[in-house]
């Protein structure tokens, strides 16, 4: 945190011949950029091992596994806080249990997908077909109608 203020300190120096109210907007967006906080969304089909994932990352059984139900009912945020700084995990159901689910969890999808700025798209690693896992996130969008994010990664988890 200490570096953190003396970097800003000597941009501020570099920054003395501009006018005031210009300095000020450069240093407030450089600030807002430092303290940003992301939020990353897991999704994936049903029993890809989205909460394993999450478990995993966090060396700790925080989400419910089964290799025969599907657990995750509800949006599951797990934050990682180092210094000043938290990462957001959102754990999000999967989909493609049924059609009642994927109607079902439609609006939990339209609420969570504007508020993340990544989604890791998980995928099984013993499925080369990806056509369906394209086609559930397209949808996803489409129906959310929302902006996707910009970045997704997929992820083949080894389950």
């Amino acid at each position: 945190m200490k570096i953190y203020h003396t970097g800003l300190r000597l941009i501020e120096k570099q920054l003395t011949a501009l006018p005031h109210d210009i300095t000020q907007r450069i240093l407030k967006r450089l600030e807002s950029i430092i303290d940003y906080d992301p939020v990353i969304g897991i999704m994936g089909k049903t029993g890809v091992g989205k909460s394993s994932l999450c478990n995993a990352l966090f060396k700790a059984e925080l989400s419910p596994v089964s290799d025969i139900e599907s657990c995750t009912r509800e949006a599951q945020r797990f934050n990682l806080t180092w210094g000043h700084r938290t990462l957001t995990l959102i754990d999000l159901p999967g989909v493609g249990e049924s059609q009642s689910r994927d109607d079902e969890y439609r609006e939990l999808y339209s609420q969570v997908l504007p508020t993340v700025d990544l989604v890791i798209w998980v995928l099984k690693a013993d499925d080369r077909a990806f056509s369906s896992d394209e086609y559930f996130y397209q949808h996803i969008i489409e129906q959310c109608q929302c902006d996707p994010p910009q970045s997704v990664i997929r992820l083949k988890s080894g389950r």
